[in-house]
């Protein structure tokens, strides 16, 4: 068989489609496939039925860039100590499989840039990671945290800002791509990550890649997952310099650090990362 010579073709090769079908419906539950439909009202176990054709037909659309993302099916989800619930945007079927053979192709091409401070929703890298990074930070003498949240990220990420991000791909089939689903997975004009489409977590590691260059690259000792950070520093003042740092290097991504989440303390119980406390 001829290898794909774009990145476009790769994404639309029929392999690349089965296996982000199968990764779709893999694991599921009876209850889950009659389930977990998008706006379309389509059901795992539907798209089942007529899987062979589906695949066929999705990429027919992609290969004549007829495809186009259906409106997501929103909804809220309690969080347990916050008022604001999570607001879930979650896609059809159809476009749950054309995501995931998209994030086959390019998760491979950004895995190696990333920086190791980043641990959210990377192959091999977990909570877990992050705390034995925090860990291995304390172990090194950095005893004062500045423990912070981004404010309302994946509503406020700004789609131009991560298309710039996103130009060197060069294939301008998969940029129209990318945005169309920017375009369909907000309620807000030109800015927001749909938590709940399969692509956000990596375009959003992608959107704050600039945010980890910067920090690290200034010698600060940073530890990411998602949208949540800390910087591990030798004392106070070091501290507070690292939040000016921080705040004044999400200003230039159009983002702001959450002061209702955001604090300094010295290692001990008073720090919580990631649902884990610290205990010297």
């Amino acid at each position: 068989m001829q290898e794909p010579h774009t990145l476009f073709e790769a994404i639309c090769d029929p392999e690349n489609l089965l296996r982000a079908w199968q990764q779709v419906y893999a694991g599921r539950s009876q209850r889950a496939r009659q389930r977990g439909a998008g706006a379309d009202g389509i059901t795992l176990a539907m798209w089942e039925q007529e899987a062979a054709a589906r695949l066929s037909t999705l990429q027919t659309a992609l290969r004549q860039q007829t495809y186009r993302p259906a409106p997501l099916l929103w909804f809220d989800v309690p969080r347990r100590g916050d008022p604001s619930p999570r607001r879930l945007g979650i896609p059809t079927i159809t476009d749950r499989v054309a995501q995931r053979a998209v994030l086959h192709i390019l998760e491979p091409l950004w895995e190696p840039i990333f920086l190791s401070c980043s641990h959210g929703f990377r192959p091999r890298r977990s909570v877990f990671t992050a705390i034995a990074h925090v860990l291995w930070y304390r172990e090194q003498g950095l005893t004062w945290v500045l423990n912070a949240d981004i404010a309302d990220f994946f509503n406020t990420a700004r789609h131009a800002t991560l298309l710039a991000y996103l130009s060197p791909l060069g294939d301008e089939r998969v940029l129209d791509l990318l945005a169309a689903w920017l375009n369909a997975g907000t309620e807000q004009p030109g800015q927001g990550l749909a938590q709940g489409a399969v692509l956000s977590p990596l375009l959003a590691n992608i959107y704050l890649h600039a945010f980890d260059c910067a920090l690290v690259g200034d010698g600060l000792a940073l530890v990411r997952y998602a949208d949540d950070f800390v910087i591990m520093c030798t004392d106070l003042p070091h501290a507070q310099r690292a939040l000016v740092q921080a705040a004044d290097t999400l200003a230039t991504l159009d983002l702001a650090l959450n002061g209702d989440k955001t604090t300094i303390v010295e290692f001990g119980p008073d720090f919580e990362f990631l649902g884990a406390r610290f205990y010297e």
